[in-house]
């Protein structure tokens, strides 16, 4: 069940990848004519590749989840499992009906809810499934349990309220006022990314509980008032889309507040995390000559850093008076791009990495495979292509806005964002598809790189002469996740 949402949630991950990437290529002058005339410009493909990338978060986080209900609470029952295949099956239809509908041009014209309302019931039903397996399982005695559930609850839950918010525009009452229709799709957007930074909160909290073996990290303060602002941010985040409707000055400084408040606590709490597992690291190496490179480590320590470095432009971002100079800008897009990027992907990624080590324990897997130098040189190319990505982003971004500002006429070093924004984009892009190939095989042939020799059902899944050079221990999913 774990292996199987890990690469669903990748595969949405690569389809957002390549719809983004052909995407990108509608910048370039020559070719942007061409794609346009073939219905393959940035109007048509955005919707496919903002529903796939959420999917992927959301999918990522669903996959954490059941990573948890595996190690607290040991084998699902039938009903369990009959309930994941529903809403695996369900969710699977809805991307395949949300990927040929927007092909088709069929779709909402909604933000981040381009598809088809009957997508929308697909992926509802789906959800409410994988919820009450959630919830059946944490509710009793739900109140001494780790934040890191609590986080989790509350970004599920949250999700079924936003998402049907976001389908207001259906009503005639909605639908016939275009301001109200506004601020209700742009306040339910708002909330829906809240939903799914929760979940995200809550995954990096429970890897972090498990890889330092620290429950503390489930208990904290910081932990806690990351909850609580968390979930009042998400009442209020909203606003920092809004700002170009009508509303009160008090409700964008209180978002502004709250918003920043809560990531400086993330930031806090990334630290802490990378400083406790490069600690248990050291002291537990692998080897006695060298620090041995961790995957999980690594996305945990960048997604910190990138916080720190995207933390100065959310202050100026949704300081009221400069959004207005960069409202519609690519400095917007910067900072989304970033943030789902930089912190909420790189935390899934560092996620994944380190469930893929307790489902294949062999010490050659996870230091050839999962943690393997092929891996650390992707990462470094993610990393540098993504500076440079969002780097040209804010500078064509603030070019715009305030030679808008100033109403003047664009400098003509903005002709060469294009070229980089595609090239850096693609490298982008190149290097997750290439962290995703790395570890595409543990997918396709499991068993071989999970069981040991003295497992019974080695002779009959690993080829004759390769049982000579595995190693000898004992099959590890109850045992790795054993404190």
């Amino acid at each position: 069940m774990i292996l199987t949402t890990m690469a669903c949630a990748l595969a949405c991950m690569v389809i957002a990848i390549l719809v983004g990437a052909l995407g990108a290529l509608s910048y370039i002058p020559v070719i942007g004519p061409v794609m346009a005339d073939l219905n393959l410009s940035l109007v048509q493909l955005r919707p496919l590749h903002t529903t796939f990338a959420s999917a992927w978060l959301y999918l990522g986080c669903v996959a954490g989840m059941y990573a948890f209900l595996a190690h607290t609470f040991g084998e699902p029952t039938r009903a369990e499992r009959l309930r994941f295949r529903v809403h695996m099956i369900v969710w699977g239809l809805a991307g395949i009906g949300a990927l040929v509908s927007l092909a088709l041009g069929f779709g909402s014209g909604r933000e981040y809810l381009g598809f088809h309302p009957i997508v929308s019931v697909l992926i509802l039903s789906g959800w409410l499934c994988f919820l009450w397996t959630f919830l059946r399982r944490v509710l009793p005695g739900f109140w001494a349990r780790p934040v890191y559930v609590y986080m989790w609850t509350a970004g599920a839950l949250y999700f079924v309220y936003t998402f049907i918010e976001g389908h207001a525009y259906l009503l005639p009452s909605v639908a016939e006022y275009p301001v109200a229709d506004l601020q209700v799709q742009w306040k339910s957007c708002g909330a829906l990314v809240a939903s799914f930074n929760q979940m995200v909160y809550g995954t990096l909290l429970y890897i972090g509980e498990r890889v330092t073996r620290d429950r503390r990290a489930g208990q904290s303060k910081p932990a806690f008032a990351l909850l609580g602002l968390g979930l009042l941010n998400s009442l209020t985040n909203y606003v920092h889309h809004t700002y170009h409707l009508p509303q009160d000055s008090a409700a964008k400084w209180i978002a502004f507040v709250v918003s920043m408040a809560e990531v400086i606590i993330l930031w806090g709490l990334l630290a802490d995390l990378v400083r406790k597992i490069r600690t248990k690291h050291s002291i537990h190496s692998r080897s006695a000559t060298s620090i041995h490179f961790v995957t999980s480590t690594r996305f945990f320590a960048l997604s910190k850093n990138w916080n720190c470095c995207l933390l100065p432009l959310a202050l100026l971002i949704s300081i009221p008076p400069l959004n207005a100079v960069i409202h519609g800008t690519h400095v917007v897009m910067a900072h989304g791009m970033g943030s789902e990027l930089a912190i909420d992907t790189y935390i899934l990624l560092g996620a994944f990495a380190w469930l893929l080590t307790q489902v294949f324990p062999k010490r050659e897997v996870i230091e050839s495979v999962i943690d393997g130098p092929a891996i650390r040189r992707h990462i470094r190319r993610l990393n540098a292509g993504l500076i440079v990505l969002v780097g040209c982003l804010l500078l064509n971004g603030l070019g715009v806005g305030i030679t808008r500002y100033l109403g003047m006429a664009a400098p003509e070093w903005m002709d060469a964002f294009p070229i980089f924004f595609v090239l850096s984009g693609l490298t982008v892009g190149y290097s997750l598809l290439r962290i995703v190939h790395g570890w595409l095989p543990l997918f396709r042939q499991p068993l071989p790189h999970k069981l040991f020799r003295n497992d019974p059902r080695w002779p009959d899944v690993v080829a004759p002469g390769a049982a000579a050079t595995a190693s000898p221990g004992v099959t590890m999913w109850s045992a790795a996740t054993t404190d």
